[in-house]
């Protein structure tokens, strides 16, 4: 009981780890990108891959994916429409708006199309479909023999690639069809595991630094890494990049858990708590003007990144704490 309590909880920390760098990643900053891009979502592609429970009922298995991604996306949606329109009542397009933020949930794209036709991204959130729509992927191909599951999972990537060169499909199905990739990942590392710890303590050393170094490798050659619209870049290149990237997350996390006790409690929390700040993040992220904000309050441009990133973490962090301390939102939102 004690070891899968630590294990939880270094996972916790990854994931607290990857949604910080989730809201680093949204400042535009190319050198922070080409760190945090690498990781940061496929990361939790990983570990959703790893706790994906096949000894459960499909109708179980999808009610609890509903419960937990869909039901949040529609409730985040929500108040951003309705935040969204009140933004735009104040500025006399509220039609507009209104317009715009429910085409842009009801399609749930993450980033913004104008071919065929203009539809607005609803932003971050577009996570929730894909993971919901990876989990039931892979779901799926646990039903086949190894080699089918194998060529099911590899078709879905390249299907999911490709076909967004032509036209990309609501709810971000595409880019759940490629997350899957990852999920099987996690789900292969979880049956391994038990095989994995038995290698000899150099080869895991050995291991532990060649994955480090297939990051570093990454980082100075990334070009790009967006699974927001199944952008791999350079293709198994950098997706074998990013899968070392995670492995050397996950990795400091467990460090992280077993030499810094508050801080990795800290960072857990938020962890655990993280569909909270995904979902406070994209709203803020979406309606508020930071840059507009910080420069009416007269603070110099010097000082308008620092200031910009204290207040998002004092509002996506910080709302998250309450929000974790109220038992009907936790309900609503599929948690315990």
């Amino acid at each position: 009981m004690e070891a899968k309590k630590r294990r939880l909880e270094y996972v916790d920390v990854a994931k607290g780890i990857g949604i910080i760098c989730i809201i680093l990643g949204h400042l535009g900053l190319a050198s922070v990108n080409k760190v945090v891009f690498t990781f940061h979502v496929p990361i939790f592609f990983l570990i959703t891959g790893y706790f994906t429970n096949s000894n459960r009922s499909t109708n179980d298995f999808i009610k609890n994916k509903v419960r937990t991604l869909i039901v949040p996306y529609f409730i985040t949606s929500a108040v951003i429409i309705i935040l969204g329109t009140l933004e735009g009542m104040g500025e006399g397009n509220a039609k507009i708006a209104f317009s715009e933020w429910l085409c842009a949930a009801l399609y749930g794209a993450g980033d913004t199309y104008t071919t065929p036709f203009y539809i607005r991204g609803i932003g971050a959130i577009w996570f929730l479909w894909a993971t919901f729509w990876g989990s039931i992927f892979l779901r799926i191909s646990l039903k086949f023999h190894k080699l089918i599951r194998i060529v099911f999972v590899i078709g879905l990537f390249i299907l999911g690639r490709e076909l967004k060169k032509w036209f990309w499909f609501p709810l971000s199905i595409q880019a759940g069809a490629c997350a899957t990739l990852f999920m099987y990942i996690g789900y292969l590392f979880r049956q391994s595991e038990e095989k994995l710890k038995k290698i000899s303590e150099e080869t895991r050393i050995f291991c532990a630094f060649f994955a480090l170094g297939v990051w570093i490798s990454f980082i100075r050659q990334f070009q790009s890494f967006w699974l927001v619209n199944c952008d791999f870049g350079r293709g198994i290149i950098d997706i074998f990049g990013s899968v070392c990237a995670c492995a050397c997350v996950l990795m400091f996390s467990w460090i992280v858990e077993w030499k810094m006790g508050v801080i990795a409690k800290i960072i857990a929390f938020f962890g655990k708590y993280s569909i909270f700040i995904l979902c406070i993040h994209i709203t803020e992220l979406n309606l508020l003007k930071w840059w507009e904000m910080t420069a009416g309050y007269g603070i110099s441009s010097k000082y308008q990144l620092p200031s910009i990133i204290v207040g998002k973490f004092i509002l996506d962090l910080g709302g998250a704490w309450i929000l974790s301390r109220i038992k009907f939102v936790k309900k609503i939102f599929g948690m315990k």
